[in-house]
């Protein structure tokens, strides 16, 4: 992280300031780089008159220190989505070794990808653009393993759901890659080809030796929906396992937050719409409600770019109406309830 430094005049030190180099008096240290500056010390200043500013360090700007946290955590991101590349390779041969890049990979996950503020910042900032196997098989394991942490799963099922979570789209790479970059609206025979990664996944995973059947099962049934309309069994609620209901959750908000080659990404709060509205009797309620219910704490003070152009700060969220924050322009508030004509576009950290 980078350090700032500024001068200042030696009649405006204070105490515990603390020195940016080493000031030399006849010879001697007087004050030591990096020592907080004490009352005898400044007194001494004053009496040198070749002394009149010296340089100090300052605190780093908050949002200095927040943009450096974000791009560390982007950085292992990205890192993390070109190991999910090789990994990938080691389980389509069915690797024994596979399995514990996968172990180690779920535990770089669970360490690298934190805290758990920044990583939902980042996702909803950044999705997984239209890389939708490595970099959205990141950010679902990350997800995953955040609303299992919410839902209290204790570290056992945690570690066997963000092995499934991060295999959940392993299917995909049996599938033609033209039509998952394909533009524009996808033929009967394209959505059933995509249709079946889950199934291609679950016959390739199934089959690696001491991996537990419910990371296997949650690969199969993400697509699952509560009201049988998903796929590719139509179970409902009761027939869908934990695991699955949800990885469904995350990735369909990651997905939703990301650019695909069909549509353009939506807006931080179009997507937790999605989830509470949309998804409606298709996710499972009780789990969207805690996800919503903790992801709208992390948009609170976060600044927003609105349609019109203006940057506002995020006061408040209705989470039973969660496209019209309270927002301050300034010393202003602007309630998007009563001002139908703004509406957030991006979020910016």
């Amino acid at each position: 992280m980078k350090i700032n430094k500024s001068e200042m005049d030696v009649n405006d030190l204070e105490v515990g300031m603390v020195a940016a180099n080493d000031i030399m008096c006849e010879g001697k240290i007087l004050i030591a780089e990096g020592i907080p500056i004490t009352e005898r010390a400044i007194e001494r200043l004053k009496q040198i008159y070749f002394y009149n500013k010296i340089q100090i360090y300052t605190d780093p700007d908050e949002n200095e220190i927040k943009n450096d946290e974000m791009e560390s955590l982007e950085q292992s991101f990205n890192e993390l989505t070109g190991d999910l590349h090789m990994i990938f390779r080691g389980m389509e041969n069915l690797q024994i070794s596979g399995i514990d890049e996968l172990r180690n990979f779920a535990l770089r996950v669970k360490s690298e990808l934190d805290p758990t503020s920044n990583v939902v910042k980042n996702i909803v900032l950044k999705g997984s653009g239209e890389d939708t196997i490595y970099r959205h098989g990141v950010n679902v394991s990350a997800l995953s393993l955040i609303l299992g942490r919410w839902l209290n799963l204790d570290d056992v099922q945690l570690n066997l759901l963000v092995y499934s979570a991060i295999l959940h789209d392993f299917g995909k790479l049996k599938i033609n890659q033209n039509i998952l970059s394909k533009q524009g609206q996808l033929n009967k025979n394209d959505l059933k080809a995509i249709k079946s990664h889950p199934v291609l996944g679950y016959n390739y995973i199934s089959k690696i030796p001491f991996l537990d059947k419910s990371v296997s099962n949650g690969i199969l049934l993400h697509h699952e929906r509560e009201d049988g309309s998903g796929y590719p069994f139509g179970l409902k609620s009761d027939k869908i396992p934990q695991f699955a209901k949800i990885i469904a959750i995350a990735d369909v908000f990651d997905a939703i937050n990301s650019k695909r080659a069909y549509r353009e990404k939506k807006g931080p709060f179009e997507a937790l719409q999605i989830i509470q509205k949309d998804e409606l009797g298709k996710l499972d309620f009780e789990y969207c409600k805690v996800f919503i219910n903790h992801v709208v704490n992390f948009y609170m003070g976060e600044s927003v770019i609105l349609n019109d152009g203006r940057v506002c700060k995020i006061i408040q969220v209705d989470p039973n109406d969660l496209q019209t924050p309270l927002l301050l322009d300034g010393s202003e508030f602007v309630d998007l309830k009563n001002r139908k004509d703004l509406y957030v576009k991006e979020m910016i950290i």
